[in-house]
């Protein structure tokens, strides 16, 4: 018996056929399938989640605070024969989720799969202000925050000088997007969406990283994994107009265009400051695989600033729209 069909037997009484499920560098995902019935099996990484009360907690009032407001917005946790959010064997912290239909998708084929995706995060943001209980403890502090990302660069030793030169060059993206202003999914990606047949998306995944931030962290985060490595700005517009319709947040000019590029740094930092520190957080097959996926970032961003005038563009067409919508007055406050 393998350690996962241990932990399904001893955690919720059940056995299943279980097989790998997704290319996720974080936690240990299973599929787990019995008869007709589908469930998903997590082992929770506890080197990237060292509190994992925390983490269960979070996930367990955001899952279904989301599924009151639509029942399967996100995958249901399935109580332990306990009746408890997870199971403990030995070290491993496991739970299981329901199985959440439809398809993920790496890349996009339509700006109508982009607006459709971006509608789900602004809905998934408005959903979440009203979460009752306690303010919500963040299970990975300082995620998504540029500034503590630059701290551990400057920690780190061995980064090539091209690359410091790079970083040094963006180092003012930090003083942006500071205000924790709200609830926010903390990994909105498109990944984690689920898309239907008809291009709707069916489903949020992955509330790991639920917590008070910016809303600007998941948007721009939406929009870089929606763009697809190319900057488009119709996808932008796509994308941007489908968050505002639901999110009900105030956003400038400045905002919208700068989240994408944002998020792309901290991200592509991310990954530089892993491979710097040894591979610890994000899986590779070969030491060099996150230092090619931060230049792979980082020649986004290049490709993002380059497009900056189209992107401004677009996001003044949607800002101004909406203020005409809303009665309000156009305000471009771009920093020059």
């Amino acid at each position: 018996m393998t350690t996962a069909e241990a932990a399904l037997a001893e955690g919720w009484g059940m056995a299943a056929v279980l097989a790998p499920l997704g290319g996720g560098r974080i936690n240990d995902s299973y599929l787990a399938q019995s008869g007709a019935d589908r469930w998903v099996l997590q082992r929770i990484n506890r080197f990237v989640f060292p509190r994992p009360d925390v983490l269960m907690d979070n996930v367990a009032r955001a899952s279904a605070h989301l599924n009151a407001k639509l029942p399967g917005w996100t995958p249901t946790l399935i109580p332990t024969r306990d009746g408890a959010s997870h199971a403990q064997l030995d070290s491993d912290i496991w739970r299981l989720w329901s199985y959440a239909d439809g398809r993920s998708l790496s890349r996009l084929d339509s700006n109508r799969q982009a607006e459709a995706a971006g509608r789900a995060v602004g809905q998934t943001h408005r959903w979440l202000q009203d979460l009752p209980g306690p303010r919500l403890d963040a299970a990975l502090p300082g995620h998504l925050q540029l500034d503590r990302c630059l701290a551990d660069f400057d920690a780190c030793q061995g980064a090539e000088p091209q690359l410091i030169d790079f970083i040094d060059a963006r180092r003012n993206l930090a003083t942006r997007f500071r205000e924790r202003n709200g609830n926010i999914h903390g990994d909105g990606h498109l990944e984690n969406l689920r898309f239907g047949n008809d291009g709707s998306v069916t489903a949020v995944l992955d509330l790991d990283t639920v917590m008070r931030g910016h809303w600007a962290w998941d948007f721009g985060d939406l929009v870089r994994s929606a763009l697809g490595g190319q900057a488009l700005p119709t996808r932008f517009a796509a994308a941007a107009h489908g968050y505002l319709d639901a999110a009900n947040v105030q956003a400038s000019v400045d905002d919208l265009v700068m989240a994408p590029r944002y998020i792309t740094f901290m991200i592509g930092l991310r990954y530089l400051n892993d491979h710097l520190d040894g591979d610890r957080y994000f899986k590779v097959d070969a030491h060099g695989e996150n230092q090619q996926r931060a230049l792979d970032r980082f020649r986004f961003l290049q490709a993002l600033e380059a497009a900056e005038p189209a992107f401004i563009d677009s996001a003044k067409a949607l800002v101004e729209a909406r203020g005409l919508q809303n009665g309000l007055h156009y305000n471009d406050d771009r920093h020059h």
